[in-house]
């Protein structure tokens, strides 16, 4: 079988298989669907230019052993993108649910402060009618205040 013709077959390959494996990372919301357009676009295209491209003279250019090699690092440097794209979508979902915890611990947080808001009026207001004008606090009287400020304690 010549070059061409392998690297043809191998290309539409690789495109299903990318197509197969999106279209399931999708299905298992293992990545985000803006990743999942890109990479489906990716295998299409590869699926498309094995169909178009007819690389008849590319034994010419390189080699077998240049073509293996070629071919390895290209699946490792779509390995590597996809596992990243999938990472980055995991952490792009992670960052969605704390961003959400946030906002319903900031709520929850503003409840509470308006709860004690509520609690410390009201508890000034009634400390406020039990004692009259001119009699110090019991508190103040344990604190060593009279309620007279700046007299020297004599």
């Amino acid at each position: 079988m010549e070059p061409g013709n392998v690297l043809q077959i191998i290309m539409i390959a690789t495109g299903v298989f990318l197509l197969a494996v999106t279209v399931g990372s999708l299905a298992r919301r293992k990545m985000t669907e803006s990743f999942c357009l890109a990479w489906g676009l990716i295998a299409l295209i590869l699926v498309t230019a094995g169909f178009i491209l007819r690389p008849s003279e590319i034994a010419r250019y390189i080699s077998n052993w240049g073509l293996v090699l070629a071919l390895m690092i290209g699946f490792c440097v779509v390995y590597v993108a996809y596992f990243m794209s999938a990472k980055v979508s995991e952490l792009s979902r992670k960052n969605q649910e704390l961003a959400i915890q946030v906002s319903l611990l900031r709520q929850q947080n503003e409840h509470i402060l308006e709860q004690i808001q509520e609690l410390t009026a009201y508890g000034e207001s009634s400390r406020k009618e039990d004692a009259p004008e001119g009699n110090p606090r019991k508190e103040d009287a344990l604190e060593g205040n009279t309620g007279k400020e700046g007299a020297p304690d004599a």
